[in-house]
């Protein structure tokens, strides 16, 4: 595959406040990104919750050091009130659960905590399990403030038409008490509601971009997918908060690849329901979250289930979540010039899970396993000792066909300054598979720089699993001693389509080449939303390319039509001119004349029926290759 440069993208100068800083003689409320536990995001929780459990996780946030780390609220229940309020008006607590409110805040006090409660815009709360604070807002903000309340999470059920005036009014209630207390609204209103453009003049200081983020890390990032970029809508005293941390059931390495997600994004960190320690209590990646640059984390690189997201950090330092959002195993490289960062000749790059200190002349690397992410943070120059960041890499086809060899390669990287040497790693091929040759390979030395690399081929021995896994383990030496390295990859068995519709954006691939960066599913040119003459189009809805581009599919002979709309991304140079074309098992069935920017996607349905392999590529136009990228809307086989 033709290698190509890499527009050079900065994380820097983007504007971050969204909240005017407090007069010099008042505190900011929401400084930094509120943490702390929270059950207030759950109906289903109040059963669960009362005094007993909050006094116990009191004494767990000190306990286990979460308070030292930052951890600072304990929020209750949504149904911590009595369904009726007293005579004179005021909210009471259900005093069959907290019998005595106020001698539960002062414990959290005495533990040097904070306490939160809930409410909402409306006459009831989400789940209607008490009274909200519609037309009571001066009345329950001055009784949160008598009770010592700090924190309150308000819900906007019931405030569908007024929600942002309801907000407001709340807002300026806790105000006029005297007493800080931090704002943050839970969207619960219909999708389209956009909290995150009235919440900040509302007197917000968190808003939530989702109320209903899933456990599965593929379901949570085709939510994040939706949300809009937060430069500009997020900063000190008023943050956007992507949705609630739920941890319950998720594996350690995907919980982690979501909460170092949520630190580059300076997001609260209000992990809902369990609070794993081997996650939460990790103090690297809680001052990711804390440290505000004056622009929050983004995605800089889009590399189809791969994806690169990277922060500027105050101290000159940048922190890269290597993420791997597939189902399989990936190697995922990243050129560090890409993230904005000061150049040099050398970087100090700290695994923020492991505690490794390695050392880098600019490229990061990192065999990712499936539905997880490294999570690194560097630095401009060279740490002491200078151990480099070495990778063990394996590299496979995106798909493979039952009864047919899989070729592959083995790659060993040494990308620091100083040489490895005496490296020796094993190639593990799974059952019902050969490789050709030896499984022990040797390699004396690798420089700095350098990739050393073995071709592989696996020949198939019996019936073919749904997917190959090829493991490759090893030792090396460096200038500070002996080292360990660990890859992996895994590529799916790639069967022809079921009956009906199949969306191709949807199937694994024999091939793709691209002519910048990567093929990518659902967007175009590193994460871009899709749109082709002024129209745009939803994540996941097509493939993203630039040209020279090729994408193999394998319809099996079982399809009769390929049908697609087509077009130039709107992010493409004013001069492109591409060609589209459609091949079946090396035969043009469907081909364009130019191409340009600024027309309408087109739409074509080309007969395929017998084509075993069908190719859909997209070339230049003969003028030079530069900012061509276009777009293959909703391409889907029908069986």
């Amino acid at each position: 595959m033709r290698r190509f440069c890499v527009l050079l993208l900065t994380l820097l100068g983007l504007a971050g406040a969204v909240i005017a800083p407090a007069a010099a003689d008042e505190p900011v409320i929401a400084a930094t990104p509120p943490m702390g536990i929270s059950w207030s995001r759950g109906w289903n929780q109040c059963p669960r919750i009362d005094d007993a459990k909050v006094r116990a996780a009191v004494d767990m946030l000190v306990n286990s050091g979460l308070r030292d780390a930052g951890y600072t609220y304990v929020n209750i229940s949504s149904c911590w009130a009595a369904k009726t309020r007293t005579a004179d008006g005021k909210l009471q607590s259900d005093i069959a659960k907290y019998p005595d409110l106020p001698g539960l805040i002062a414990y959290v006090h005495a533990n040097g905590l904070k306490f939160g409660l809930h409410s909402g815009t409306g006459a009831l709360i989400c789940g209607s399990s008490m009274p909200g604070s519609r037309d009571r807002e001066d009345l329950d903000a001055q009784t949160f403030a008598n009770w010592g309340v700090d924190y309150l999470e308000y819900d906007t059920c019931g405030g569908e038409n007024d929600a942002a005036a309801r907000v407001k009014k709340m807002s300026d209630a806790l105000k006029q008490t005297g007493r800080p207390i931090t704002l943050a609204t839970l969207d619960m209103l219909p999708p389209g509601y956009r909290q995150w453009e009235w919440a900040p003049a509302a007197g917000a200081h968190t808003w939530q971009l989702n109320a209903a983020l899933t456990e599965p890390l593929a379901a949570v990032m085709n939510e994040v997918d939706k949300q809009p970029a937060l430069a500009g809508r997020t900063g000190t005293g008023g943050w956007s908060d992507p949705g609630q941390l739920n941890f319950s059931f998720l594996d350690p390495a995907p919980r982690r690849a979501q909460f170092s997600l949520w630190a580059l994004l300076n997001a609260p960190l209000m992990p809902n329901e369990s609070f794993p320690l081997d996650t939460i209590g990790n103090r690297d990646v809680i001052a990711v979250d804390q440290d505000w640059s004056g622009t929050p984390g983004r995605k800089v690189r889009d590399l189809s289930e791969g994806e690169i997201w990277a922060k500027p950090m105050t101290d000159g330092s940048v922190a890269v979540l290597l993420l791997n959002r597939g189902g399989y195993a990936r190697t995922i490289p990243f050129a560090l010039a890409e993230s904005g960062i000061a150049a040099a000749s050398a970087y100090r790059v700290r695994n923020l899970w492991t505690g490794a200190e390695l050392t880098s002349t600019g490229t990061l690397r990192a065999s990712v396993p499936a539905l997880s992410g490294v999570f690194l943070r560097v630095w401009p120059g060279q740490p002491v000792p200078a151990e480099p960041l070495v990778t063990l890499g394996v590299q496979l086809p995106e798909g493979f066909l039952a009864g047919q060899a899989v070729d592959g390669t083995v790659t060993l990287t040494n990308d620091g300054d100083t040489p490895i040497t005496d490296a020796q790693y094993t190639i593990t091929a799974p059952a019902g598979w050969q490789l050709d040759g030896s499984a022990q390979v040797t390699v004396p030395r690798v420089s700095p720089g350098s990739t050393v690399t073995r071709d592989i081929t696996l020949r198939p021995t019996g019936t073919p699993a749904a997917k190959v896994l090829v493991a490759a383990n090893g030792t090396y030496t460096t200038e500070v001693g002996p080292r360990t390295a660990a890859g992996s990859a895994e590529v799916p068995l790639v069967s022809a389509p079921a009956t009906g519709t199949t969306f191709v954006s949807t199937r694994p691939w024999l091939y793709s080449e691209n002519g910048l960066g990567v093929v990518e599913r659902g967007s175009v040119n590193n994460g871009r939303a899709m749109s082709v003459g002024g129209v745009g189009y939803q994540p996941n809805s097509g493939i993203g390319v630039h040209a020279p581009s090729v994408v193999r599919l394998y319809p099996g002979g079982k399809c009769k039509t390929f049908t697609t709309q087509y077009g130039v991304d709107d992010a493409a140079s004013p001069q492109a001119t591409v060609t589209f074309r459609v091949l079946g098992d090396g035969r043009e069935l469907f081909a364009t004349g130019l191409s340009r920017p600024g027309v309408k996607a087109q739409k074509v349905t080309v007969p395929v029926t017998g084509v075993q392999q069908l190719a859909i590529a997209v070339d230049d136009g003969g003028d030079g290759a530069a900012g061509e990228f276009a777009d293959w809307i909703a391409p889907n086989l029908t069986c």
